[in-house]
């Protein structure tokens, strides 16, 4: 079922997962945003960083699956959401509070695909038709890696989709982001997943309407394994094709609320939207 998302509590909890590895990959370490017994709390001064009351409204939800899962939902009709993939490239990293210091009216944030252990994106990052990092093909462990994996874009003309890594075609493409493993293409289910599996973790992943015109990063608010993350993606969202961006440090800001909090981070590459 869907409830309502209070804008406070969504700025707080929408928070979970991603991996410094020497190959792209996921990671077992846990932080969410809600310190609790068994997680750090963040540094003072970036828990208590007061949301902007000024700050525009940004489409955002919960759907609550019960067993199957609770996800912190951001919809982006791109009529009226700029939706961007950036790679500061900055060698010690991407700080997602600095770099909403350094945007002003975004909207909202999260770190883009799988990154390696020197800060750098896993795999194809586009920002404003400028491609600052390769396709990658290649075979390996971990995530990134099980393949099928796939390429988030937004277009030229203003749609945007995920498409498997194998059939990308830089053409007319502004934004893009490589990540692994796609959740689902053209309504299907990764193989490699397994409904029940006890691989769970909190997560993110993005999706794409069938239509193009939407956009939805998802943040996980509990552990879930892929399959259920893929089948929220298709059966409450309506999407056929989505993206696991990370797992594990993500964070997913919006504005109005506290900002992300540095303890989960350094990332490399960004998703921001901005309100047209």
């Amino acid at each position: 079922m869907r409830t309502a998302f209070l804008a406070a509590v969504a700025a707080l909890s929408l928070a979970g997962c991603s991996l410094l590895g020497g190959e792209p990959s996921g990671s077992p370490t846990v932080a969410i945003a809600e310190p609790s017994a068994a997680t750090p709390s963040p540094s003072p001064s970036a828990a208590s960083s007061a949301p902007d009351p000024d700050a525009v409204a940004v489409p955002t939800e919960v759907v609550d699956l019960g067993e199957h899962g609770s996800y912190g939902v951001v919809t982006l009709d791109l009529a009226q959401w700029d939706v961007r993939v950036d790679w500061p490239q900055d060698e010690d990293g991407t700080d997602l509070a600095e770099y909403i210091d350094a945007h002003p009216g975004i909207a909202a944030l999260t770190n883009a695909g799988i990154f390696s252990d020197d800060l750098t994106p896993g795999g194809l990052l586009v920002a404003d038709g400028e491609e600052l990092r390769a396709l990658n093909l290649a075979d390996g462990y971990g995530n990134f890696h099980l393949k099928p994996n796939a390429v988030f874009e937004i277009r030229d003309d203003g749609t945007a989709a995920v498409v498997d890594s194998t059939l990308y075609d830089p053409v007319g493409v502004a934004q893009a982001t490589q990540s692994g493993p796609a959740l689902l293409l053209d309504g299907e289910i990764h193989p490699e997943f397994a409904e029940g599996s006890t691989n769970t973790a909190l997560r993110t992943g993005v999706g794409v309407s069938p239509d193009g015109a939407t956009v939805y990063l998802v943040i996980t608010r509990n552990y879930v394994n892929l399959w259920d993350f893929a089948t929220m993606f298709r059966d409450e969202l309506g999407v056929e094709d989505a993206l696991y961006l990370d797992g594990q440090i993500s964070q997913l800001w919006v504005a109005g609320a506290a900002k992300p909090t540095s303890y989960l981070g350094p990332y490399a590459g960004v998703i921001a939207a901005y309100p047209r």
